[in-house]
């Protein structure tokens, strides 16, 4: 296969096995590091027109009102994490989208801004939460240096085209010893290596890049941040839903342990209990890091 005529970003090799494809887009992983790459990587256009489809006002509200519970519990959670670096201060969340997140930061004490490209989302935040927007690129806002305590990046990183440019000008603007957070979808996981192209977070190709555990600490490493800690995760419903919408009739092992599971009604607790052993091997679906400067 000729390899994509492209450097990887975070070992910068050019050395590539097709991982999978979907349409006319491929995932491939660099033999290097293991860091997959949208491959051919989609026009400005492209993308654009992906986002405005994709996260759409309504859909994004419908999606936080139908699932409350669960975003108020991993809310919670993630405000927790954080408070175990940075008790309180100022929180800067960006591609923040409606922002939900921002809303249980700001009762948490914390002094809250949000950065949002869709200009809807960002003018629903600002109009119906009175949230502190701003509606454009990180770049774009003219934050000052030093300006926050915190920077969140939760599913952002994998949709940037110049991932390292962004993680710079956060450091720029974070404080001596602020925290960075940052989530990505985890192309090393179980879920992503038992569903391959119907992983429902490989997103072609909104999702230019598609990180390890490894290549996001390196990545984020290589930008100036000194990384405290990774680890992954995922909510044990999701990974069911994904695997209830696989086209089995090709994989009849698995079509059958599906099924077994179905029957049981152990569904959820059994892969609660089986994530547990994985995230201790970093195989969960979402990746996590928080880094200091």
């Amino acid at each position: 296969m000729k390899p994509a005529a492209v450097n990887c970003p975070v070992c910068n090799q050019c050395s590539y096995s097709e991982w999978g494809a979907t349409g006319v887009y491929a995932v491939r992983r660099c033999t290097h590091c293991g860091m997959g790459i949208t491959f051919p990587a989609p026009t400005f256009a492209e993308s654009a027109n992906v986002n405005q489809e994709k996260y759409q006002l309504r859909s994004r509200i419908q999606t936080y009102d139908s699932r409350k519970k669960y975003f108020s519990r991993r809310y919670r959670r993630q405000l927790r994490d954080i408070r175990a670096f940075k008790a309180g201060g100022t929180l800067l969340d960006v591609g923040c989208n409606i922002d939900a997140f921002l809303t249980k930061a700001r009762a948490a004490g914390f002094q809250t801004t949000g950065v949002e490209m869709n200009r809807e989302c960002a003018e629903y935040a600002q109009s119906q939460l009175g949230l502190d927007v701003f509606n454009g690129r990180l770049d774009q806002a003219g934050f000052a240096d030093g300006a926050f305590d915190v920077v969140t990046l939760y599913d952002v990183l994998e949709h940037v085209p110049e991932p390292t440019r962004l993680l710079q000008e956060i450091r720029r603007i974070l404080k001596p010893t602020g925290l960075l957070v940052v989530q990505s979808p985890n192309i090393d996981s179980v879920m992503a290596n038992w569903t391959k192209t119907e992983w429902q977070w490989l997103c072609l190709p909104d999702h230019l890049f598609h990180f390890t555990p490894a290549t996001l600490a390196t990545l984020i490493g290589q930008s100036g941040f000194e990384v405290q800690a990774v680890r992954t995760w995922e909510p044990a419903d999701v990974f069911w839903d994904n695997i209830l919408q696989l086209d089995l009739r090709k994989r009849p092992v698995q079509r059958i342990a599906r099924k077994a599971i179905q029957v049981s009604g152990l569904a959820v607790p059994l892969t609660a209990l089986l994530q547990r052993i994985w995230w201790s091997r970093r195989k969960g679906a979402l990746v996590e890091s928080f880094a200091v400067k």
